[in-house]
């Protein structure tokens, strides 16, 4: 059979969505039609009319592998670029073997001058590096505990490689005594404790405001904080507009932080509720990095808020270190680390301050890490 790997044109769509359902499952539905147009169709920074979107097609029609690309837009030093974002790339089970994911992957990677993997599968991996992609800045993610129950208890016991081929009875013997009920109780008070000490350190001049747009306020703050990041995508209200209120099934909430009247920085939370995982996400955080006090005030208030929403665990992530001793201050531990992946075809100049040390901002609003449904 005659498989060919080019790029889709508008023509292809319905033929696409019939492969999401397939790829995906379940979760296929959510990533058309809504979301596709959102992320390919209308994303303000796409620089043309094509869609990125590169496919492996049999001779019948049938599209068999995919991988795709998010535009988005990157400050450079001084320079604003665009970086292309890798996601989505998947070839059906039974087509697999032939190298058609590194071939949807390849002409992806040689449409864009400069292109990168966050968030990817260990085959997409293996096959960014033998295209050439250089790791940068590592992503350091983090979670902590907002509310513990029974359910949490048990897990933790399952988990537990000392007890061995015990852990699911023990875990049982724990419920019949009703320890497990206990413990979570346990916990949750050692938690609250943790998190009253944890208020009275907080600088109370700083107060912390929903928003319900992005306004003016934030393309200010944004031209005075950029100073600060070396490389960092562009945040200014359009591009935060784009991604967090016009984004399809997610439900962002703003919150801004200000003392005496300055602006201070935002934070942008997410609620998983069931039928996803029931977890807390900070999908946005920013501040000057040199603001621990506002950057603290703003993680306490994600703690704070998640617990009144009943959620079990808060998920973080960054690749500055500023951000991530803010994070274990406020009760965070360390869970992954992540290695970002970059092609790319750009002079030497400007290839030197991409690949140094300590320049990338980067966290889960980056990529799309955070989307619909969150396992």
């Amino acid at each position: 059979m005659i498989i060919t790997v080019r790029r889709a044109v508008p023509a292809d769509k319905a033929e696409i969505f019939k492969f999401l359902l397939e790829a995906y499952g379940e979760n296929g539905h959510h990533k058309f039609p809504e979301r596709w147009k959102w992320q390919f169709e209308r994303n303000p920074y796409k620089p043309d009319d094509q869609i990125p979107v590169f496919v492996a097609i049999d001779e019948n029609g049938k599209i068999v592998g995919q991988s795709a690309a998010m535009y988005e837009p990157l400050k450079v030093g001084a320079e604003y670029l665009t970086l292309v974002w890798a996601l989505d790339a998947i070839v059906l089970p039974d087509y697999r073997g032939q190298n058609l994911g590194f071939e949807t992957l390849r002409i992806n990677c040689e449409s864009s001058p400069l292109w990168m993997g966050m968030i990817m599968a260990p085959s997409s991996r293996h096959i960014l590096e033998k295209l050439g992609c250089q790791a940068v800045d590592n992503v350091s993610s983090y979670r902590r505990v907002a509310r513990f129950d029974t359910a949490s208890v048990n897990l933790g016991v399952r988990n537990r490689g000392l007890l061995g081929g015990f852990r699911n009875k023990f875990s049982q013997f724990l419920q019949r005594l009703g320890i497990d009920k206990f413990g979570s109780l346990l916990i949750n008070a050692a938690v609250s404790v943790q998190d009253a000490f944890l208020g009275l350190t907080q600088d109370k001049r700083i107060t912390i405001q929903e928003q319900h747009s992005f306004d003016d306020r934030f393309d200010r703050f944004w031209e005075k904080v950029q100073l600060q990041y070396p490389i960092i995508i562009r945040r200014d209200s359009q591009f935060l507009k784009w991604k967090y209120l016009e984004q399809p099934d997610m439900r962002y909430r703003i919150f801004t932080a200000a003392r005496d009247g300055e602006f201070r920085g935002y934070i942008i939370l997410r609620c998983a509720f069931p039928p996803e995982s029931n977890a807390g996400i900070i999908a946005d955080i920013l501040t000057d990095p040199r603001d621990k006090a506002g950057l603290r005030m703003l993680l306490f208030h994600a703690v704070r808020f998640f617990k009144s929403q009943n959620m079990k665990y808060i998920y973080c992530a960054s690749s500055i270190p500023a951000y991530q001793r803010a994070f274990q201050s406020v009760g965070f531990r360390k869970k992954k680390t992540i290695v970002p992946l970059l092609h790319s075809q750009l002079n030497d100049n400007q290839n030197t301050l991409l690949f140094s040390k300590n320049c990338w901002f980067l966290g889960r609003s980056d990529h799309d890490w955070d989307q619909y449904p969150y396992a």
